[in-house]
């Protein structure tokens, strides 16, 4: 992200950067990244990135994203966003935390399995 922001210089989106890095789901260590745009719309993002070929327990990728703002589903429609910074760090986190298979997966992590 880091080169895309050097090359694009002052064209560059204003974002707020509210966590960034590596984030383990239930076994799959993927990236995060959350940012606030300037008209206050959250843009989250978690992906995992496997292997081609990869099985059900394990897929080639997982992309999750959160967007506040939402207006007849148009990101950044709304005229504010119905949460806070720390609210919408915390439905993201329960959200991801939700991201499980429902009943028992060959190969899937113990976490993440819903029902046991």
């Amino acid at each position: 992200m880091a080169d895309r922001k050097r090359e694009a210089g002052s064209r560059y989106p204003k974002l707020t950067t509210l966590r960034e890095g590596r984030k383990n789901v239930h076994g799959w260590n993927g990236e995060e990244s959350l940012v606030r745009r300037a008209d206050g719309t959250h843009d989250f993002e978690w992906m995992f990135i496997g292997e081609n070929g990869g099985s059900v327990a394990r897929p080639g990728n997982l992309d999750v994203t959160m967007h506040t703002k939402v207006m007849a589903d148009r990101i950044g429609a709304a005229p504010a966003s119905s949460l806070s910074d720390e609210e919408a760090i915390a439905l993201w986190d329960k959200l991801l935390d939700g991201l499980k298979f429902r009943v028992a997966v060959p190969g899937a992590p113990a976490e993440a399995i819903a029902i046991k």
